[in-house]
């Protein structure tokens, strides 16, 4: 990659995906960043990368501006980004990780002749094991595979329509926090059944490493899977049971639909 890449904000997302690049041996000093937080920016620049004073100054030296900041910080710097595309030649790549902000509300600050890419990526992202939507609506395919091609070093991609994110955000956005509660819920029950937390931990993580593993390696449903671990009569059985008594996978279902339309109303 000899693409010259500017990051605008290297919080946990931005910074992930920076270091990210790194891992896979980008050279540093084609990695731009802007951060005010001079702890932060020195913790960056020592890796090499390079400090610019302001937005215009990134986005004037790069190929492809990510942008990292919060949402509700987008309303307060947009005239200052609109100003520096203005005065940009030529075109330029952006991509937005910033939740809730519509492409149609990024070109208008970004300019119809840039290329506005709309991303979501999730918190594992942060140790490289991440999953990142690409909204592929009025995006060229080399923006996309080169999309893919830095998220692809810190972890897996796919390609749905802008209408789609939201969705997208109630599932993989918020379901690292479902499957923390889940590993804790797994811990406290292995707790009252005896084991000491450390043991109850250590089992919780290593089964649902493994599920997960199988899932993939295996070619089977989640459902076929199931049905091999429950014997009849036996103790799985009775343990999904009981889950299906708390309407578990209900429950989940009415969580990334909440997900979901809160995208919908934060979007709005």
């Amino acid at each position: 990659m000899n693409q010259k890449i500017f990051f605008a904000g290297t919080g946990n997302m931005g910074g992930a995906i920076l270091r990210g690049l790194l891992n896979a041996k980008v050279d540093p000093k084609s990695i731009f960043f802007f951060d005010p937080s001079d702890a932060a920016a020195a913790a960056v620049s020592a890796l090499g990368c390079v400090r610019v004073k302001n937005f215009a100054e990134g986005v004037k030296k790069a190929d492809i501006t990510f942008l990292c900041v919060k949402p509700q910080i987008f309303k307060l710097v947009a005239t200052e980004w609109k100003n520096a595309v203005k005065a940009l030649k030529g075109t330029k790549t952006f991509v937005s990780i910033m939740a809730g902000v519509a492409r149609k509300n990024l070109v208008e600050v970004l300019g119809a002749k840039n290329q506005v890419l709309r991303v979501m990526p999730n918190l594992p992202l942060t140790v490289g094991k991440g999953t990142v939507a690409l909204a592929t609506d009025g995006v060229n395919e080399a923006t996309l595979k080169a999309a893919e091609e830095i998220f692809g070093n810190i972890g897996v991609t796919c390609r749905v329509a802008e209408s789609l994110m939201d969705a997208v955000t109630g599932l993989s956005g918020s379901a690292p926090a479902y499957v923390f509660e889940f590993i804790e819920g797994l811990t406290r029950g292995g707790v009252k059944a005896g084991l000491t937390r450390d043991v109850a931990l250590k089992l919780a993580l290593g089964t649902i490493e493994g599920s997960v593993e199988l899932v993939k390696q295996s070619g089977k449903s989640p459902s076929d899977l199931c049905a091999m671990v429950c014997s009849p009569a036996g103790t799985t059985i009775a343990g999904v049971d009981a889950l299906e008594e708390g309407a578990f996978r209900s429950s989940l279902i009415k969580a990334v639909v909440a997900g979901t339309e809160r995208s919908k109303e934060l979007g709005k």
